[in-house]
């Protein structure tokens, strides 16, 4: 991190600017106060975040992705064959017969974190569930009518924060529009090829498609870990969230480092950028999967909040410009 770099914050209440060092104001956004009036200028309380734009959430490698996965041929007759209300009923009845639906009575308490992390997405929340799952996990699934489902697992190991900020990640899925091409891709990478072929779509050139639905599935992450980010206004909590998910555990969540953390990431990504041979053997294992590396995802992440894009966000623009 450059220790130099500034942000120019206005405050929502006086108006008047404010430059702040990026490196101290990460340290605790909550503790960034307008030098004029004294007030907290970044809205990292939990308050919803009604102003903040797709295009500010959108990373441009998703939106890049994207573009390229819908202009293949024929995707429109793959998603019309096999998805739609029958997937969305499919989906809805496995979690209502298999897992436990949250709400103000059911597990009140995670309830309330998911109404905050709407909130700050500023996305009215699916149906949420709680999945009997040992490992860490989160997703979301269906079509035009989507869940939102997160792990025993994940619940038992972070805390209350870590777990907003995830929910969080899962409803800027929601709110971008991702849920009916990554639910593809889930299908595509757990062998779904043989319903295709099944439904009359064998000749079909799938490789390409697999190809191009795994590079955005991993670059739609970026924009969800934005909406992480924003959800919590807290660095560190996004930080050891993704730590936890490459390799903690409750028993052992106090030993990891965060500051050690993000050096690795780091390192990985010099590693990646410098050497050809690493570059082109991750490039081909990409091919075949849908999530990105973690420490990748936290390099970008970091990279993210210390823009001004990041803090023009939590900081919103004051009043009277809004009513301009």
């Amino acid at each position: 991190m450059n220790s130099k770099a500034t942000v120019d914050i206005v405050c929502r209440v006086c108006e008047s600017k404010n430059r702040i060092p990026v490196e101290r104001a990460l340290k605790d956004l909550s503790a960034v106060i307008c030098g004029k009036c004294k007030v907290g200028m970044l809205r990292v309380n939990g308050e919803p975040l009604l102003d903040v734009e797709d295009r500010v959430l959108a990373h441009k490698w998703d939106v890049e992705a994207l573009e390229k996965l819908k202009s293949i041929p024929l995707l429109d007759t793959v998603l019309s064959k096999i998805m739609g209300s029958t997937l969305d009923q499919i989906t809805r009845f496995r979690h209502l017969s298999e897992a436990v639906k949250v709400s103000d009575r059911q597990a009140p308490r995670l309830w309330k974190l998911y109404l905050e992390a709407a909130g700050r997405i500023n996305v009215d929340p699916p149906p949420l569930y709680i999945v009997q799952n040992p490992g860490m996990n989160a997703y979301t699934a269906g079509a035009s009518e989507p869940i939102v489902a997160v792990t025993s697992g994940l619940l038992e190991a972070m805390d209350d924060r870590a777990i907003c900020g995830v929910l969080g990640h899962e409803l800027t899925h929601v709110r971008l529009g991702h849920v009916l091409y990554r639910q593809l891709a889930i299908m595509l990478a757990q062998g779904a090829l043989k319903a295709l072929s099944f439904l009359g779509l064998a000749n079909l050139a799938f490789k390409p498609l697999q190809v191009a639905l795994f590079r955005w599935y991993q670059m739609s992450e970026l924009s969800a870990d934005r909406g992480e980010l924003i959800t919590t206004g807290n660095l560190e909590t996004y930080i050891r969230t993704h730590m936890m998910l490459a390799g903690g555990g409750h028993r052992w969540s106090s030993e990891l480092d965060v500051g050690a953390f993000v050096e690795q990431a780091h390192e990985a990504e010099d590693m990646r950028s410098e050497n050809i041979l690493v570059a082109l053997m991750e490039m081909l294992t990409d091919s075949n999967r849908t999530h990105p590396a973690v420490v990748w995802r936290v390099h970008h992440g970091l990279k993210w909040a210390q823009s001004q894009e990041f803090f023009d966000a939590l900081a919103g623009a004051p009043p009277k410009l809004l009513t301009a």
